[in-house]
């Protein structure tokens, strides 16, 4: 393995780690914004809802809407009256009884068929959300504040935020130089002249590009971690995640473990990619097609970001719809009702690896016999 790194090209990899952080910084860097001006937004966003609450209160009681209706709105009224009044004294506990008490009467609303603006299955993970905090010793983080979270919630915002296929594509350029460099110096043809078995001289080769990409992963996110705690603190990376699954059940995880499962997921499709960079380096001896070659394999997911470009019935069919990591554990693709998982795009990956290194295996050998026959 010490020999496979003197391919590796330190400053190619500096560079590629600090575009990765410069990438997840970013919406750190548009959405700077002083607290006090949040503040003030927020109370101004609830003031809003106030009013219109209240203009459609007035319409029904002229219009003899049902009492029960009309008695339910006018306790969301206060409701709302109770966050603003926590949100102007700084009473965080006032504010969030004051939001659990909104979002369980909208959700009662919407059950009895009142048009909210939001599904039911969507007001019921956020009243759970609301409720396990109002219960808990976690502090909530008022999703209003985007621009100030503390780094272990930014680091979730950025994982959504980062367009996963230009990270996975970073990494594929990494891939393609380090394959692309066994023939520019001709590295391959002195490894088989070695006793070295091709199993041995394989792994070696992956192994290395494995523990570099999952360093630089690893490197990336502490880094972005890190700047963001530097301005807004560290926060908890306990903090709960609630999401709706592909039946619409609320689940929950925590930020921590969704981060690992993303970088594991991650790191699982470079393994894909590296054994797809070696299996063309056998026809291919330059950078540009081995890389061209590997996004390919990555431009279908691209595509698939792009609300309405892919319909759902051709989605369910294609790999890469797959693995959309960073969304798919949260279910925020569009994707989810086609049955497309994090736990199937990890099956997948594991049978086309294997499927990859078989054929590696088999390549290499042939080759090597047919260079001992000559």
């Amino acid at each position: 393995m010490k020999f496979e790194s003197w391919k590796l090209n330190k400053w190619v990899v500096l560079v590629l780690t600090l575009v990765f952080i410069l990438i997840g910084i970013s919406p750190l860097i548009q959405e700077q914004k002083d607290q006090a001006e949040l503040t003030s937004k927020k109370i101004n966003y609830i003031k809003e809802n106030r009013e219109l609450l209240q203009a459609a209160i007035d319409s029904m009681k002229e219009q003899g809407a049902p009492e029960d209706l009309i008695n339910t709105s006018e306790d969301e009224l206060q409701a709302y009256q109770q966050i603003l009044t926590g949100a102007q004294i700084h009473d965080e506990k006032k504010q969030l009884a004051g939001e659990v008490a909104v979002a369980k009467i909208q959700l009662q609303k919407a059950e009895k068929g009142n048009l909210i603006g939001a599904t039911i299955p969507e007001l019921k993970r956020n009243y759970e959300e609301l409720r396990f905090f109002q219960s808990s010793d976690i502090k909530w983080i008022d999703p209003f504040y985007r621009a100030d979270l503390p780094a272990s919630n930014f680091l979730l915002e950025a994982f959504l935020k980062i367009p996963y296929p230009l990270l996975l594509s970073l990494g594929a350029l990494l891939i393609a130089l380090f394959c692309s460099c066994e023939h520019r110096k001709k590295t391959n043809d002195f490894l088989w002249s070695t006793p070295q078995s091709m199993l041995k001289i394989m792994s070696n080769k992956i192994s290395l590009l494995l523990v570099v990409l999952a360093s630089w992963l690893i490197v990336g996110t502490t880094g972005i971690f890190v700047i963001a705690a530097i301005k807004s603190g560290a926060g908890n990376l306990n903090y709960p995640i609630f999401y709706l699954d592909q039946r619409e059940i609320v689940q929950q995880t925590t930020i921590i473990q969704y981060v690992m499962l993303v970088l594991v997921g991650t790191l699982l499709f470079f393994g894909l990619l590296i054994l797809l960079g070696y299996f063309l380096q056998y026809f291919f001896k330059q950078f540009i097609p081995i890389f061209l070659c590997l996004e390919i394999l990555i431009l279908p997911l691209a595509l698939g970001n792009l609300p309405g470009f892919l319909p759902e019935t051709i989605a369910k069919f294609l790999p890469t719809s797959y693995w959309d990591f960073p969304r798919l554990l949260v279910g925020a693709t569009s994707f989810s009702s086609a049955g497309i998982t994090f736990e199937k795009g990890l099956l997948l990956l594991t049978v086309l690896i294997i499927i990859l290194l078989i054929s590696n295996l088999v390549l290499a050998k042939k080759l090597a016999k047919g260079r001992m026959a000559s």
